[in-house]
């Protein structure tokens, strides 16, 4: 019997192989690979920081060349992490409609202002840890964004790295990030020319020595008790040190959840603009909408009412488009970019709504309208064929299929190398070929089931065809 439901499930995935596969319904369960170092890098301390991302998986998906999505958390470049709840939301919800999904983490902090920022005794806006969101000058957070765009370019390096392990295809790469995540996102995809690095990126006089009183603001982004180094030296090349591995950082497409641009990166660029998708709600004293400075309508238009509560205004913000701005940049240029909005028209800057325009509503519709924009795209890449067979015309014999313990393969072309995937996308077993036909493949210790083989041919080509493992 148990066999007998194998060779079913063998016939009807094969079925299900070749159905159209959406990318924006909620198919599949996934699972979850936590803690992955992708690279170190130094922070605005001049401390050597770890990068970590987490991996979530479609399971059962049948498919060798998922769509990937690299998705970055919010929180102004001073606090929020890969684990909050509104990207594991996004995360879970982009996985399930057939996505390998990366949530990144990146470096946090910058040097905070002298002038203690806000009193958080007596101002009802400011907690401890957003009082240092106040920087020690205009160059702050342009640096904190640049780095955190070299991290997320590294990060996308990394995973086309190992699209092989995780059932990748390297051509159909898309980023999303939340508010601050949303600026580097944009950066990591749209600044490419070395022309558009900021002059704050490069060498400047050392920031001005922070007041003993928000010494707690360095302790959130380095180990109590380090040096912390007021120099701000040049801050590299666009594309960052972390795993130059021969892979570029570029994508298909970005959601921008109500973050934007410090600068106009449409202007430039070194290639075709990526597809774009804007989310934003009208009322976010956040992120403005339109055009202003960052945090411009919370200091100006929320604290300065209370400032007979010690609430200090927050000076040295850079200017940005959110998303208002961005569409009306492309609308009034007509840059080349395929983009579509989901702006939210729920009037303008409001203090009292709770939160204060700057929330993602609906996340699961959200996410959903932006993988229906991306579909399209990831259907036209001929290179890669997202319902897991290559499209190479070469093919190979697999024998015997089904199997008990053991397989041999012929092959036309010279193969170099063979891996075996489960289902879940996991690498399960790996050889280098130095033959035409290579005889006996022990699959004793793998469980029964189905399992993907694929075939990197000298070409340069790959093949992949099922293989189904049952019990003797």
């Amino acid at each position: 019997m148990k066999r007998f439901l194998l060779v079913l499930y063998w016939f009807v995935s094969m079925h299900t192989l070749f159905s159209q596969v959406t990318f924006s319904d909620t198919i599949y369960q996934f699972r979850r690979e936590n803690d992955i170092l992708y690279g170190t890098a130094t922070n605005y301390a001049g401390n050597e920081v770890p990068l970590f991302l987490d991996l979530y998986k479609p399971i059962g998906d049948n498919n060798l060349n998922r769509p990937l999505l690299v998705l970055v958390h919010g929180g102004s470049w001073i606090a929020g992490n890969r684990n909050e709840q509104e990207i594991q939301l996004l995360a879970k919800w982009y996985a399930k409609f057939g996505y390998v999904v990366a949530s990144v983490s990146y470096r946090l902090g910058f040097h905070p202002s002298i002038g203690n920022g806000s009193n958080i005794v007596t101002c009802p806006l400011v907690t401890v840890e957003s009082n240092c969101v106040y920087p020690a000058d205009s160059a702050e957070m342009v640096r904190a964004l640049y780095r955190a765009m070299q991290d997320v370019k590294g990060a996308i390096r990394y995973l086309k790295g190992r699209a092989i392990e995780d059932s990748v295809c390297t051509s159909n790469v898309f980023l999303a990030g939340v508010s601050a995540g949303g600026f580097n996102a944009l950066a990591a995809a749209m600044l490419d020319v070395d022309s558009e690095k900021p002059i704050l990126a490069g060498s400047l006089s050392p920031a001005p020595g922070p007041a003993t009183t928000l010494d707690y603001c360095h302790n959130y982004f380095n180990l109590q008790g380090s040096n912390i180094s007021l120099s701000r030296p040049d801050l590299g090349s666009i594309d960052g040190e972390i795993a130059l591995n021969g892979f570029n950082s570029r994508v298909k497409g970005i959601a921008n959840y109500y973050g934007g641009m410090m600068e106009n990166l449409l202007e430039l660029s070194n290639g075709p603009l990526p597809a774009l998708y804007l989310f934003h709600q009208t009322n976010d004293v956040v992120v403005a909408c339109n055009y202003t400075r960052l945090l411009g309508e919370f200091s100006f238009g929320c604290l300065a009412p209370l400032g007979f509560l010690g609430c200090q205004q927050i000076w040295n913000t850079p200017r940005a488009y959110g998303s208002c701005g961005i569409q009306t940049l492309i609308e009034n240029n007509n840059y080349p970019i395929l983009f579509t909005d989901d702006i939210v028209q729920n009037g303008g800057p409001n203090c009292l709504a709770d939160p204060p325009g700057h929330s993602l509503l609906s996340i699961f519709q959200r996410a959903k309208n932006a993988a229906t924009f991306f579909a399209p795209l990831i259907a036209e890449d001929s290179s890669c064929y997202t319902t897991g067979v290559s499209n190479v015309q070469h093919s190979f014999s697999i024998q015997p299929n089904p199997t008990t313990n053991r397989f041999s393969i012929l092959s036309s072309e010279l193969p170099v190398s063979l891996q075996i995937f489960n289902l879940e996308g996991r690498l399960v077993y790996a050889a280098k070929l130095e033959a035409l036909n290579a005889n006996n493949f022990q699959v004793d210790e793998l469980p029964a089931g189905i399992y993907h083989i694929t075939l990197q041919l000298k070409s340069g080509a790959k093949v992949t065809q099922k293989l189904m493992k049952i019990s003797p």
